[in-house]
């Protein structure tokens, strides 16, 4: 067990020194001065901002869905394309599974603990 203590307590420690060390931006908030606001100026507010239209929504949506694809983009698919037929043709793995895999390679490894979210 003390063979395996040394390398167990060098890891913790580099996991501990990178999240001392890591820079994140220092933001402080104060209440000292509460923002009070009166009903009528609250309205008077909500009328004075712009207005959404339905057809403004419409061609956001629209947009968002047929925007075209970046060129990185269209590689990492063809090369996805490019696996999956040679998983199948190498008779390795069934289409769905080829699929499966190459989906879940495509995303970013997450650690858990480790997120930008987390304070030390």
């Amino acid at each position: 067990m003390k063979k395996n203590l040394l390398p167990l307590l060098l890891i913790a420690g580099a996991a501990v020194a990178f999240m001392a060390f890591r820079r994140r931006p220092r933001v402080t908030v104060t209440a000292d001065m509460p923002i009070r606001q009166t009903a009528e100026e609250f309205e008077a507010e909500r009328a004075a901002a712009p207005k959404v239209s339905v057809a403004d929504v419409g061609i956001k949506l629209v947009s968002a869905l047929f925007k075209p694809r970046t060129e990185q983009a269209k590689k990492a698919k063809e090369a996805q394309r490019t696996a999956v037929k040679r998983a199948v043709k190498s008779k390795t793995a069934t289409r769905a599974q080829a699929k499966a895999v190459t989906k879940a390679l495509s995303k970013p490894i997450r650690f858990a603990g480790f997120g930008d979210d987390v304070l030390v």
